[in-house]
Order: structure tokens, then C-alpha cells, then sequence
């Protein structure tokens, strides 16, 4: 059985499996890892890592693939909202399905960490203080 990423798919899984991250990839800001410990086959999740140079932390998980008998299992993120909670990976639903998977990525993008600083120091209120 062919090997993407450290995860065993069929033969015919493992082409739509490597097109789907293949195209995520190019988008940018994500890296894709293998956890072998869920059972029985193991999954392949895509993160979004931070644009930061050198932050090698992945955050917000928006892909989840395991390999199925006939045809792959995509996995909806617990925090996103689009789509079905699980979808069946083949040809015919890739195009479509790597749509939803962009729109799990923007929902699951975790908060830059501007905004979230921004949101924890109170506004000015104009007065100077002496």
C-alpha cells in the first residue's frame, strides 16, 4: 500500500489523498503530519502554522484524513461549522470537497496574535496621566 506522509492508503486512495494536500500546500501557512496512533490505520491531519519566520508550532487543525476500505474518510473539524461531518473522498467529490476544506481552514485559523494583544490592552482614553 502506497505511504503519504507516514499513513497507508490503497492504491487509489493515495493519489486523491496526495492532490488534496498537494493543493493546501500551495496555499501556504499549513504543515501536514501523520499520527499513527489512531487506530486501526492512523490519520493524516494538515495544521495551520503561524506566517512567522522560524515558528515551526502548528495550530488549528482543519484537515483530518483516514484511509477507509473503499475510499478515503475526510473529517470535519470539531470548530468548524461548513459541510458534513464526515465525506468520503473520490474523485468526483474532490473539487467540491477542497472548497469546503478552505473554508474549515479560514473557521479554524487561529487568532493572530495582534488581534488577541490588541483586544487585551484597554483603549486610550485620551487623558495623560502625571
Amino acid at each position: 500500500m502506497p505511504n503519504v506522509h507516514g499513513v497507508e492508503f490503497k492504491a487509489n486512495q493515495s493519489e486523491l489523498v496526495k492532490d488534496i494536500v498537494r493543493e493546501l500546500l500551495k496555499d501556504g501557512n499549513c504543515a501536514v503530519y501523520a499520527v499513527q496512533n489512531i487506530k486501526p490505520n492512523g490519520e493524516l491531519r494538515m495544521a495551520s502554522t503561524p506566517s512567522i519566520p522560524g515558528s515551526k508550532h502548528q495550530q488549528g487543525v482543519f484537515l483530518r484524513i483516514r484511509p477507509g476500505v473503499n475510499e478515503a474518510t475526510v473529517l470535519r473539524p470539531l470548530n468548524a461549522e461548513a459541510g458534513e461531518p464526515l465525506a468520503k473522498l473520490t474523485k468526483f467529490s474532490r473539487p467540491e470537497l477542497l472548497d469546503v476544506i478552505r473554508i474549515w481552514r479560514r473557521q479554524t485559523m487561529p487568532a493572530s496574535p495582534d488581534e488577541s494583544m490588541s483586544s487585551a490592552i484597554p483603549a486610550a482614553t485620551g487623558r495623560q496621566t502625571t
